[in-house]
């Protein structure tokens, strides 16, 4: 049990595509390791820690009173990590070995510099951005991990400042990373700079023009970042290395891996360990485990999925009552905490699945093999049983280690027929299990649509590619009916689970997502005034989804559906209960993906821990008098509130959830980004030949120097740049551009639909010009293919004709 394990910061990137383990030691010992990604990053300290350490140190506290409130035995170890608090700043040292808190409001965060000001974006959720003032920034640059000492001002006062956070950096408590990876390009003045892709670095880095001259755009290469910034402020490089080039179709998904800063191969200590496990689980692995290899039981996946980690089963029973069973890999009978194979699934957080390419957080002899839930194959589950009436009421809920046997495995597409058309899937068992359980999720989720769920409606890509790198198909991705019923399941066990750890006073990590702020609503609701569209409540359940499905059917509702996007905040992890605001509820954790999520691998150790104490996790709302699923009757015994803290190491467990639910935070953030770039270079690959040709698309955003369009049918995005509208002036808005032409003055809107033709792609910067259609560019004479390949480092573009102007 935590915390005394070495966690992912022993895992560090030894260039592109492989892990390396960093020292086992350190100044500050495995209690730091348990509860920061690294030593001086204070990035665990973000909510629940910093909070109960405040509670802690109101007034002066040993550091051995602080040991045993908070359960941990190493205490050298543990006042090594006390005094690094006491440097960042987080704990004052009043006397030898006794601390207390320093007072005020303090808060860690990223320190970011903009082109006119600067802020830093704190870890705590709800907490908003704290402005810096010039002469405030105490050193700080540009993706600093630092202590802020904030205070929230009103606006209007007399010396004209804003409202809102305002802070003083205190303390850089990490500095950014000197040693990163980007991409290099070149500007339209032809400078040359080094595009970073994480979030928590600068956007770009420059480098001196004497070290662009052998660079071509595309290549990933190696730099040091300058703690001296330009005479502009902006951030001076200096070149390491070059490792590769995007613009080779068979190698762009390994550079992205290193752009991203994706792990590769596994280490060899996780490896070995991985090796010591059977191919199939042990009959001694079944004792006190619930045998449910009779139950049927099915897994529902895409057709070209990697790993199974969830199955279904459905029960009739008395009363017209329904039992829904969840059945999710028990990936924590395997990776226990501390071992191998947990630090290095807790440094890599997620998998990251890329067209044509996955990284897995797991090795395959587990994430294809003992934990993934293949046909007839015997696997060890943890499984969530829920009863419902037949209103779609919930009345009962139970977990329980287990045992099962998939009966069938069926791909979504295997599915839709069933569920649309009536067919069948040749066992009769299995057409009922899928019918009762679309009508079950369709009553499911009308009560979450009561509820005030909130479901967007935003078309993705789904790219299929081909041995040669290049993408043979591009498709939206599918949200039919069979993806409902999966769908509702998984959010039904999910919150089934978060209330079990909420109940009793568990170990949490939660899935959060904040209520967007008043700046961002009103915003939005300036684009529904202009858009004549309903002004949604977001304060009221249910009114934004109603605002949806009003414009359904309009033409540009992909760009009011994306502007709304944009207008919310970004869900997180946090180690405490808080609002997931698209679902509307209160209580969520991440269950049902241990094999690919940190998060839910943790979540089912600390259930696997609880459990074997010997408890129950059952719960009703009143007494059915049915079995459970072990099959007896006994009445459900409501637990004391803090029944959790009996667990052994409960109180560690709590103090390591901030670390964890911050690192998974960030490389879930990074993960998304790295999914999106790796779509959008594969379908930019494939337009190359497309340059010239014609396509519609919606006005998704409007910029300073740019509109953004999405196309359709490819689903690429593209930007017109002003000059490309006008040779006169232009005027823009948050919502809208301006502009002269020889017609008249016009007006191009977020929504508004138009017909642009490709003029260049930049594989290096991910980037597509477009230009808008007008006479000219219908010219019978013109033929994009005159030029179809553009010299070596150019973005290819589409040939001009002489005289051209433009509109």
């Amino acid at each position: 049990m935590p915390p005394l394990q070495q966690p992912a910061d022993q895992l560090r990137r030894a260039g592109p595509g492989k892990c390396t383990a960093g020292a086992t030691g350190g100044p500050f010992g495995p209690i730091v390791r348990a509860v920061s990604d690294t030593p001086e990053n204070s990035g665990g300290f973000s909510e629940g820690l910093r909070r109960r350490l405040l509670a802690l140190t109101q007034e002066a506290v040993s550091s051995e009173d602080l040991a045993a409130r908070l359960g941990i035995s190493d205490l050298a170890a543990f006042e090594r990590w006390l005094e690094e608090l006491a440097r960042q700043g987080f704990l004052q040292r009043v006397k030898r070995k006794r601390y207390k808190h320093p007072g005020g409001k303090v808060a860690a965060g990223v320190f970011r510099r903009g082109k006119h000001s600067a802020f830093v974006t704190p870890d705590e959720t709800g907490l908003g951005t704290i402005s810096v003032a010039p002469g405030a920034e105490e050193g700080a640059q540009d993706g600093d991990r630092v202590l802020v000492a904030y205070r929230r001002e009103k606006p209007g006062r007399k010396d004209g400042a804003r409202g809102g956070l305002h802070g003083k950096v205190l303390n850089i408590i990490q500095a950014r990373e000197s040693e990163v990876v980007g991409a290099y390009e070149v500007t339209r003045h032809g400078h040359g700079r080094v595009h970073l892709e994480s979030w928590n670095l600068p956007n770009y880095a420059w480098l001196p023009d004497s070290e662009t001259r052998r660079l071509r755009p595309g290549a990933i290469v190696r730099v040091r970042l300058s703690r001296k910034p330009g005479p502009t402020g902006h951030t001076r490089a200096e070149l390491i290395g070059t490792l590769g080039n995007l613009r080779n179709p068979l190698e762009d998904l390994d550079n992205l891996c290193a752009l991203f800063g994706f792990a590769g191969e596994f280490l060899p200590e996780t490896l070995e360990e991985c090796q010591t496990l059977p191919d199939d689980p042990n009959e001694s692995d079944f004792v006190q485990r619930v045998d449910l290899r009779d139950l049927p039981v099915i897994t529902i996946d895409p057709k070209d999925a990697q790993d199974h980690d969830d199955a279904i089963s459905l029960e009739v029973l008395e009363g017209s009552l329904v039992r829904l069973g969840v059945h999710i890999a028990d990936v924590a009978h395997y990776v226990t905490p501390g071992s191998a194979l947990d630090r290095e699934a807790q440094h890599r957080a997620t998998s990251v699945y890329l067209p044509g390419k996955t990284i897995p957080m797991l090795p395959r002899k587990l994430s294809a093999g003992l934990c993934s839930l293949h046909e007839r194959a015997t696997r060890l589950a943890m499984s969530c049983f829920m009863v419902y009436d037949a209103q779609g009421n919930l009345l009962r809920r139970e977990v329980v280690q287990s045992v099962i046997r998939v009966r069938r495995f069926l791909t979504y597409e295997e599915v839709l027929p069933v569920l649309a058309q009536g067919a069948s899937t040749g066992d009769a068992v299995v057409d009922w299990l899928l019918v009762e359980g679309r009508n079950l999720a369709d009553r499911l989720l009308a009560r979450r649509l009561e509820n005030g769920a909130l479901i967007l409606n935003i078309q993705r890509p789904h790219v299929i590619v081909g041995p040669t790198g290049l993408a043979e198909s591009i498709e939206p991705e599918s949200h039919d009916i069979a993806h409902n019923l999966i769908e509702e399941f998984m959010l039904a066990a999910n919150q089934a689970v978060a209330a079990f750890l909420i109940e009793r006073g568990l170990p949490y990590i939660g899935r959060v997502h904040p209520a967007p702020e008043e700046e961002a609503k009103e915003a939005f609701w300036e684009l529904c005034d202009e858009l004549r569209v309903m002004k949604p409540d977001f304060d009221k359940p249910g009114d934004v989804q109603r605002m949806l499905d009003s414009i359904r059917d309009r033409p540009g509702a992909d760009a009011i559906n994306l502007a709304l996007l944009r207008s919310m905040k970004r869900a997180v992890y946090a180690p405490e209960p808080a609002l997931h605001y698209a679902l509307h509820v209160t209580q969520y954790v991440h269950f049902t993906s241990p094999i690919r999520r940190y998060p839910d691998t943790v979540t089912h150790q600390v259930l696997a821990a609880y459990l074997k104490t010997g408890a129950k996790l059952r719960h009703e709302t009143r007494a059915l008098g049915l079995p459970w699923a072990d099959g007896t009757s006994t009445p459900a015994v409501k637990p004391h509130p803090k029944d959790g803290r009996d667990m052994p190491r409960a109180d560690a467990w709590e103090m390591i959830m901030p670390s964890i639910a911050w690192h998974c935070t960030e490389r879930s953030i990074q993960a998304d980004r790295g999914e999106m770039a790796a779509n959008q270079i594969k379908i930019l690959r494939t337009l190359l030949d497309d340059i010239g040709r014609e396509f519609e698309g919606t006005v998704i955003h409007v910029g300073a120097r740019s509109v953004t369009v999405r196309l359709d049918d490819v689903l690429a995005e593209g930007v017109i740049d002003y000059r490309e509208l006008s040779d006169g002036w232009t005027d823009t808005h948050k919502f809208w551009v301006i502009y002269e032409t020889r017609e008249g003055t016009q007006r191009l809107m977020m929504g508004d639909r138009v017909e642009v033709m490709i003029d260049s792609i930049d594989l290096a910067s991910r980037e597509m010009r477009l230009i808008p259609l007008g006479e000219r560019e219908k010219d019978a004479h013109f033929d994009p293919r005159r030029r179809r390949h553009a010299p070596q480092g150019r973005p290819q573009r589409r040939p001009r004709k002489q005289g051209r102007r433009r509109r």
